[in-house]
């Protein structure tokens, strides 16, 4: 299996995310879903959110150097199938395991303290939290104690393959699911942007919903553009 891709304008953003993860950073200050919606190309993404094209030049940069570093993580795409469900598990369902149970304590407190100050904002909040919190536990639990088990099995029948395929189907669904409520978390919270009148745990709070929202979108990328496909 390759290690290493051409990037071009042609490139698709899942297949970019898979072989360069640190540009996930870039991406995301961009609000380019690479996750949900990484079967589009570079150039459409360009388009989308009006770019000119020498954000391929300034990718393909940043795609050498990536390379030229001795210590550059090894692409998902060279790992079997058990292999990057462990890893999955281990950097993205534990850590998001423990910042949402964080997040939940602490969300439910900001709730109360600001009430006065932003209702609005922090009912808003509460709720897209909430409705998130309940998809990722549902989620992963499907993951863990169905779909993930399947994939493990070393001989797979057509009949188990199809069922595969299926549980995949409505999994991308929740994927997309999830997307839309961190984009509307991103929204309005202002880029995760704490008002004025924010205090320490306020900034935690949107600290961490950042870092959570990070790591979904890069999780949901290996799971749909590369874990998944090979069930396609």
């Amino acid at each position: 299996m390759k290690s290493t891709i051409t990037v071009n304008g042609k490139t698709r953003l899942g297949e970019l995310v898979t072989y360069f993860p640190t540009i996930t950073t870039r991406l995301n200050e961009l609000h380019i879903d690479y996750c949900c919606q990484g079967d589009r190309t570079i150039e459409e993404a360009i388009e989308e959110a009006n770019l000119n094209s020498g954000f391929i030049a300034e990718i393909q940069n940043a795609y050498s150097d990536y390379l030229a570093k001795p210590n550059k993580e090894l692409s998902v795409a060279e790992l079997s199938d058990e292999q990057l469900i462990d890893l999955i598990l281990e950097i993205h369902h534990q850590p998001e395991r423990v910042l949402w149970m964080e997040l939940d304590q602490l969300v439910n407190k900001l709730l109360l303290v600001h009430f006065k100050h932003g209702k609005e904002l922090l009912l808003k909040l509460h709720r897209n939290f909430s409705e998130l919190k309940l998809e990722l536990e549902e989620h992963f639990a499907k993951e863990e104690e169905e779909l993930f088990i399947a994939m493990r099995k070393r001989e797979k029948t057509s009949e188990e393959r199809a069922a595969i395929s299926s549980m995949i189907h409505e999994l991308e669904g929740e994927h997309e699911i999830a997307g839309q409520i961190i984009k509307r978390i991103i929204k309005e919270t202002n880029d995760f942007t704490p008002p004025e009148y924010a205090c320490p745990t306020m900034k935690a709070v949107y600290h961490k919903l950042h870092e959570l929202a990070d790591d979904i979108f890069l999780h949901i990328a290996k799971e749909n553009s590369v874990l998944f496909k090979r069930y396609a």
